[in-house]
């Protein structure tokens, strides 16, 4: 259907227009109507799909006035028409009297006086002043009436001589021309109108508009669902009736946006953005955008988890630890049961019982479930560093610090777990600070006054004696009171002797790929069964790999399982979690003073065991 239509005052008109446009324009759809005639007309055309109506004069005039959301393109009469139409009056009569509305009235006195004729101008304002004009040119005495179509119609009804101002083709192209431009304009911003409409449907965040006045001129679906009016109904309303306290009034008298402000609406905590609409430096009117802080909270969780999605994530379930001993059950079945509260659980164990397996397992089987996991080793670096990296840093906090800051692994476990191992070993300043976070749920950067609000299920471990530091002063009394909610104690290796054959069994399969490969005898086995393991699982996870490098087919000796424990004598079962000090003096004993065999029996690096043994003498 064309968007251009050409309304023709008459017939003579009609068919000059289709001769012109039929070459070029057949597009354009043509019409006839004089004044109020064509406002019907272009109604009609308008319902058709017609934007754009060429018309002429008054009657262009009219229709616009008519038809605010049509656009019409005003065929002014040009000099040349006045000119023509003055030329052939002079043909016939020599005194000549213009009624007609302005802009063809204008230059008409100075177009007689070129062509040496008198020229009377009665220019019009309504259509009801043609008859009266036309008879009182009459009674002047002019001898010819110049006008419109409709001067001329009148004219003729009441007998006086008339010539009409004729449309030029000339004038017709060029209102053709001005015509597709402003199709073509419409075109753009509807186009412009479609997009932003999408965009304001399609938000998350509601959004409204409203003027000078407070009044409202746009509201979105997701606003007016919460704000809990209809789209209509909320248009032209006064804002401060819908939500008194949203302030737009405020924003349009000071002309100062806000930002993240939170307010109550009806159940809801919602975060308002308002923002003055300026134009020439004076509000003219105010948008407000806003939130569900629950959403929000929902993104921010997703972000995270995305984000931390390759370094911090907990991949063990309890279904993955291995073994069937009375003891192991009842560690688990204790944790399933931590893992239904979001208290905090200090896991105790020694080295090697699979402290961090237990913790991701609680995480997995937890609330939180959908959030991340960050474990940290707080025996790994010194204090200061540390706290650093527990609680983020601004710009400048210290010598060294990233130019652009940090977030902390509190921050990063927003939403989810974090494992603090190793709790034992964080020094007095950081315990404190960590006892803070604690009470407060909230942490604050290194360097900074801001405190951020933190949401996180806390786990820590160790394999020391908490109640002994506390009593020596080596620990703050009051973090291990925080931290001991619910306390899960890991049996060791040798307290589940009947464990170690499955689990030596499934590590040298794991060793060998999956794939099969040495056996283990029964005398392996009972050399197995018989051995200390003060380094727990971890140690017999590393020797049965030292098994599948040494053996890969094959029946495996119990000589062969002594050799790779390095003759480590059989330590006797006890219960409790040991001193440190006195595991350490133990491995030495059997390993004959060797550090390295020593190192090895406790699972862990002999650099690391270096280290703990100047900490004991200092």
């Amino acid at each position: 259907m064309a968007g251009i239509a050409f309304l023709a005052l008459d017939e003579d008109m009609l068919e000059l227009t289709r001769t012109i446009l039929e070459p070029r324009h057949r597009d354009i759809r043509l019409a006839k109507g004089l004044m109020g005639e064509a406002v019907g007309v272009a109604r009609r055309l308008m319902a058709d799909g017609v934007e754009v109506v060429i018309s002429r004069g008054a009657t262009a005039r009219l229709v616009a006035a008519a038809l605010p959301d049509l656009s019409v393109v005003d065929m002014s009469t040009s000099a040349l028409d006045i000119l023509t139409a003055i030329h052939k009056a002079r043909t016939r009569a020599r005194r000549i009297a213009v009624v007609a509305f302005p802009p063809m009235s204008s230059g008409a006195v100075e177009v007689g006086r070129m062509l040496g004729v008198e020229v009377a101008v009665h220019e019009l304002a309504r259509e009801e002043d043609i008859a009266p004009a036309v008879t009182r040119a009459r009674d002047e005495g002019a001898d010819i009436v110049v006008g419109g179509y409709f001067t001329v119609q009148v004219a003729s009804r009441l007998g006086v001589a008339c010539q009409p101002v004729e449309t030029v083709p000339q004038s017709i192209v060029a209102a053709v021309d001005e015509a597709r431009r402003i199709e073509h304009a419409r075109a753009v911003e509807k186009a412009k109108g479609e997009l932003l409409h999408a965009v304001l449907t399609s938000t998350d965040n509601g959004i409204v508009a409203v003027d000078r006045q407070g009044l409202v001129t746009m509201i979105n679906p997701r606003a007016a669902r919460m704000l809990r009016v209809g789209d209509d109904d909320a248009i032209g309303r006064p804002i401060a009736g819908i939500w008194p306290r949203l302030g737009l009034e405020k924003v349009i008298a000071t002309g100062v946006r806000e930002e993240g402000r939170i307010e109550r609406l009806f159940d809801q905590d919602i975060m308002c953005d308002t923002i003055p609409i300026t134009v020439g430096g004076h509000a003219v009117g105010a948008v407000a955008t806003f939130h569900d802080v629950r959403r929000i909270q929902r993104m921010e969780a997703t972000v995270r988890k995305r984000i931390l999605a390759d370094g911090h994530v907990a991949t063990a379930r309890f279904v993955d630890i291995l073994g069937a001993s009375p003891a192991l059950r009842k560690a688990i079945a204790s944790a399933a049961d931590f893992a239904l509260t979001q208290a905090t659980v200090l896991i105790q164990g020694e080295t090697g019982t699979g402290k961090e397996l237990f913790a991701q397992s609680i995480h997995n089987a937890s609330a939180c479930r959908e959030g991340p996991f960050v474990a940290v080793n707080c025996a790994a670096l010194p204090g200061h560093l540390l706290e650093s990296e527990l609680f983020g840093y601004v710009q400048g906090a210290f010598t060294g610090a990233s130019q652009k800051g940090k977030v902390g692994l509190f921050e990063l476990a927003h939403g989810g777990s974090i494992f603090l191992d190793e709790i034992a070993e964080m020094e007095p300043p950081t315990q404190g600070k960590l006892l803070r976070v604690l009470q407060e749920k909230k942490v604050m950067r290194l360097g900074s006054d801001q405190v951020i609000p933190v949401d996180v299920r806390v786990v820590a471990a160790t394999n020391k004696n908490l109640r002994k530091l506390v009593g020596a002063g080596a620990f703050r009394d009051d973090l291990y009171y925080r931290l001991n909610v619910l306390q899960l104690l890991l049996p060791a290796l040798r307290q589940r002797r009947e464990d170690i054959a499955p689990l030596a069994e499934a590590f040298l399969l794991r060793a060998g790929g999956g794939f099969p490969g040495p056996t283990l005898a029964p005398a392996a086995l009972r050399e197995l069964e018989q051995h200390a393991w003060p380094g727990n699982v971890r140690e017999l996870q590393n020797a049965m790999a030292r098994v599948a490098a040494t053996r890969q087919a094959g029946m495996v000796s119990a000589r062969l399982v002594r050799q790779l424990l390095d003759d480590a004598p059989a330590v006797p079962a006890f219960t409790g979690m040991p001193d440190e000090a006195e595991r350490i003096g133990r491995a030495l004993a059997a390993s004959g003073g060797r550090m390295a065999a020593a190192a090895r029996s406790l699972g862990i690096s002999r650099s690391t065991l270096w280290r703990r043994m100047r900490e004991m003498r200092g």
